[in-house]
């Protein structure tokens, strides 16, 4: 298994979703070599411009083809748990980035260099409720797939 990083623009503010998060990372990392990374926004002034500063500073430092990419998005599939995971499953041999884009949302050609855009709901999360729910659901992928009982079927 190779490694997971989950990559954002911007830090976590809240002590408690710093703590949160820090629960699941622990978990995570104790399974797979695992990194959490706090890219920088933009602060250009219009959105287009900052977008493609942002999506140029991710693909610099995870450059494909060495990462496989699952970038948050809204339009993006929507999966169960346990498709999920088989879907994760035999991409875990690579390097894998999950990205939580900034406030302003990402560059169209960052969404099209995608393996796969995610939805992780319908609805709108904070960027703090995004990295935990993430990365619960990675934790909870890999469990299933270690057929684990910490996601109960």
């Amino acid at each position: 298994m190779a490694g997971i990083v989950l990559a954002s623009f911007g830090k976590a503010s809240g002590a408690w979703a710093k703590d949160e998060f820090a629960t699941f990372a622990t978990r995570l990392d104790a399974l797979c070599a695992f990194e959490s990374v706090e890219l920088k926004e933009s602060r250009r002034s219009d959105t287009p411009s900052r977008l493609k500063e942002e999506a140029d500073q991710f693909s610099k430092r995870f450059p494909q083809p060495q990462w496989r990419r699952i970038i948050l998005s809204e339009e993006g599939k929507l999966f169960r748990t346990e498709d999920f995971a088989k879907w994760l499953a035999p991409r875990m041999s690579q390097n894998v980035v999950f990205l939580i884009g900034s406030a302003y949302g990402l560059d169209p050609s960052l969404k099209s260099s995608a393996d796969l855009l995610w939805s992780l709901s319908p609805l709108t999360f904070t960027h703090e409720h995004a990295r935990i729910l993430l990365v619960e659901q990675v934790y909870r992928c890999l469990q299933v797939l270690r057929g684990h009982p910490y996601h109960h079927v």
